[in-house]
């Protein structure tokens, strides 16, 4: 198991996620207390899992406003062309 601060991770974020990949742990410290845990992706363990309430919930969220549909190309193209 590897501990790291989160200035640590952020300035060499490709190195641990490869001892990730390698099948090593990463524990993510802020302030030398344990804020995250970076574990190694476990093929087949990843399944969509249902909404556990519906959509029409968040209606009822305060300060929350519906949006008209976005179109995920329309805003990568909108992000590109802002940069």
């Amino acid at each position: 198991m590897n501990m790291v601060s989160i200035a640590e991770l952020k300035a060499r974020l490709s190195h641990y996620l490869r001892l990730v990949a390698q099948g090593e742990e990463v524990v993510v410290t802020s302030h030398r207390e344990k804020v995250a845990r970076i574990l190694p992706l476990e093929e087949g363990k990843l399944a969509l899992r249902p909404p556990s309430r519906p959509v029409a919930d968040l209606r009822r969220v305060k300060g929350l406003r519906a949006r008209r549909s976005v179109s995920a190309v329309e805003e990568l193209i909108r992000e590109r062309r802002s940069r």
